[in-house]
């Protein structure tokens, strides 16, 4: 992709491309950080498999009931967000944030095998999800301290090598799974917990008052200084800020991808097409590995606002035409229904690069330096709205409507892809500008 002569008035400069290399000061930190998040992450392949079957199949609940408590955990945690960024910004440095919020949350993963009630369950969730959601905006404004000019270059490498790492985790999983007893999976629910703790006690290794926030830039936007100043003086800015609002508002309705991805396409395969069970795990791994060997790639070419409103609007495109073949899939002899869902998976695959850069260039970009953590905690309630309430939209639109409801969802992607253009420049202009 190619950018255009922006104005100055609205626009950075371009960034020098040294910028993605870091300062040889924090290099030794952002390894730490790399390591950290593969830590906890191959853990959280490793839990997020097993406890949904564990609630099932040893505690005896049924899955209507585990599906509202990871749903009330959610939504609880969608609370944290911001007012956890916010600690990040004045009180709390987010190394010791991030260390303590990983601890606790290992503690409580413990209490997952003392619970003997759906009451005990629903508080542990509760808890769980509240300090998944601290732990992950404290890291993010690390990333985003340490990442420097091009934090959403550090941050897609974070996500790139946490993604192999996860995937270690979900194949040690179908181990547990295959011995198929509690104590298997009692073992490997501590064996996450000592995973996350490991994760917590390695971001207690970086330096202190590494990165710390920029001082609060009060200049006014070129188009709208009252407004402006009026959000710099609110302690919750990142609430009153529409267009960085809208941002991630559309990243989350373009997060239901993943969601279709990981759960209507599987059931869509197996019950609704000719395509063989074994291809799910596939497409599965396929997947994974192709973001996690591309996705830093993608992110070093989407390296301004304006390419990320590009490359958001493709990645739209591609996820509609996704959901179109999807949609075609079903109802076709096995090789064409084998060929279609083939084109229906790369095209996924495009659609989940473009757009999880650009949301990372936008989210780390348009966020002002003295309030990144609060702004960073905003993107991520956004993307637990999505992954909170993805699983019944996606089930709704994709399994019991049909096809049509996969056209519907695929119209519905692609248009808050197309949208993105016209939102990011809003966005873009009503930053501050240097004084």
């Amino acid at each position: 992709m190619t950018d255009t002569i922006a104005s100055p008035a609205t626009s950075p400069p371009a960034p020098d491309p040294a910028a993605d290399r870091p300062d040889p000061s924090d290099a030794r930190a952002q390894r730490i950080v790399i390591g950290a998040s593969m830590t906890g992450n191959a853990g959280y392949g490793l839990l997020s498999t097993l406890t949904v079957l564990y609630f099932s199949t040893h505690l005896h609940l049924a899955a209507s009931r585990i599906g509202l408590a990871l749903t009330v955990a959610g939504a609880c945690a969608m609370l944290l967000g911001v007012p956890a960024g916010r600690l990040a910004d004045t009180t709390v440095p987010p190394r010791l944030g991030a260390a303590l919020s990983y601890l606790l949350l290992a503690a409580t993963e413990v209490c997952i095998l003392l619970v003997d009630s759906y009451a005990a369950l629903v508080g542990v969730l509760v808890a769980a999800a509240g300090f998944q959601m601290t732990a992950a905006t404290m890291r993010q404004t690390i990333v985003a301290r340490l990442g420097g000019p091009r934090a959403s270059v550090f941050r897609a490498k974070v996500t790139a090598r946490s993604n192999l790492a996860m995937m270690v985790g979900m194949a040690a999983s179908g181990l547990v799974i295959a011995a198929g007893s509690a104590t298997a999976y009692r073992a490997a629910i501590v064996v996450c917990c000592v995973l996350t703790a490991g994760q917590g006690l390695l971001f207690l290794a970086l330096p202190v008052g590494l990165a710390a926030p920029a001082a609060k830039d009060s200049a006014p936007a070129p188009d709208g200084p009252g407004v402006e100043a009026g959000r710099a003086g609110s302690r919750w800015e990142a609430l009153t800020d529409l267009p960085y609002l809208s941002i991630c508002l559309i990243y989350a309705t373009l997060v239901l991808l993943e969601t279709v991805v990981t759960v209507a396409l599987p059931l869509w395969i197996t019950l609704r097409t000719a395509g063989p069970g074994w291809l799910v795990a596939v497409f599965g791994v396929a997947n994974t590995l192709s973001i996690a060997c591309l996705l830093t790639r993608t992110a070093r070419r989407v390296n301004t606002p304006r390419k990320a409103g590009r490359a958001m609007a493709v990645g739209g495109v591609f996820a509609g035409v996704f959901c179109l073949l999807t949609a075609l899939a079903s109802g076709r002899a096995l090789l064409p229904a084998v060929i279609v869902l083939v084109i229906a998976l790369l095209a996924s695959i495009v659609a989940e690069l473009l757009t999880v850069s650009a949301e990372m260039e936008l989210t780390m970009t348009l966020a002002p330096e003295h309030a990144k953590g609060q702004y960073l905690g905003l993107s991520q309630t956004a993307l637990t709205a999505a992954t909170t309430v993805g699983p019944s939209v996606v089930t709704l639109a994709c399994l019991s409507w049909g096809r049509p409801g996969w056209v519907l969802l695929g119209a519905l992607l692609a248009l808050a892809g197309l949208a993105t253009p016209a939102v990011a420049a809003w966005a873009e202009r009503t930053r501050p500008t240097p004084p």
